[in-house]
């Protein structure tokens, strides 16, 4: 249905649940080469946030690429990236990102107790390196920084952007590993905000 059929269409005729519908005739083949893919990458397991696309193949390529060139390609380290991504899931309480990393980081052999202190957001407990600890606690600032600055009072606003530039500068990177961290949590908000607006259980694993 396109827009202007939308518009037109009585506001009572709508109450249908939206249904994903495929916009090609060679989506199955072309969304099976991406699971393949993505199933090689999360060690056997399609995510549904993914599964949910297979009949739009463009979206599908759009956003799995986004998460191959952020996080599977780069400067920094895979396991970083997705450490951030459970600092991102605590702070947006998605419980489904939450899930699906913590696999992840499993699979790539991170110890439990270190996952299980920085899915808390406890990341100062975790036996990290002091460039770890930097990153994941600049990521922490960055999301607060974000979703609370329109409720603070300018001074406060003012503090916490100084707090956050400054670890942000304790990071030690360099201006394009900063970019890329900043992308990186930019990408599992998006994530993240999909999973929870379409109330995506988590994955059992």
């Amino acid at each position: 249905m396109f827009i202007t059929d939308l518009l037109r269409e009585p506001y009572g005729n709508r109450g249908q649940t939206m249904q994903l519908q495929a916009t090609s005739p060679f989506g199955s083949a072309s969304a099976q080469r991406t699971f393949e893919q993505i199933e090689q990458t999360f060690g056997g397991l399609v995510p549904q946030l993914f599964q949910l696309l297979e009949s739009q193949p463009s979206l599908l390529t759009h956003i799995w690429g986004q998460y191959q060139a952020l996080i599977l390609q780069g400067d920094l380290p895979r396991v970083l990236k997705e450490m951030v991504g459970l600092i991102v899931a605590h702070a947006t309480h998605c419980d489904y990102v939450r899930t699906i990393h913590l696999h992840s980081l499993r699979h790539q052999n991170v110890e439990p107790m270190t996952l299980a202190a920085v899915a808390r957001g406890n990341f100062a407990a975790a036996e990290i390196s002091h460039a770890t600890f930097a990153v994941l606690r600049f990521t922490s600032l960055a999301i607060v920084n974000r979703t609370t600055s329109s409720r603070l009072t300018t001074s406060q606003r003012q503090t916490l952007y100084q707090e956050t530039t400054q670890a942000l500068d304790d990071t030690g990177l360099e201006a394009n590993e900063q970019l890329e961290l900043i992308a990186t949590i930019g990408l599992f908000e998006q994530l993240c905000t999909v999973a929870n607006l379409l109330q995506l259980a988590p994955e059992r694993l």
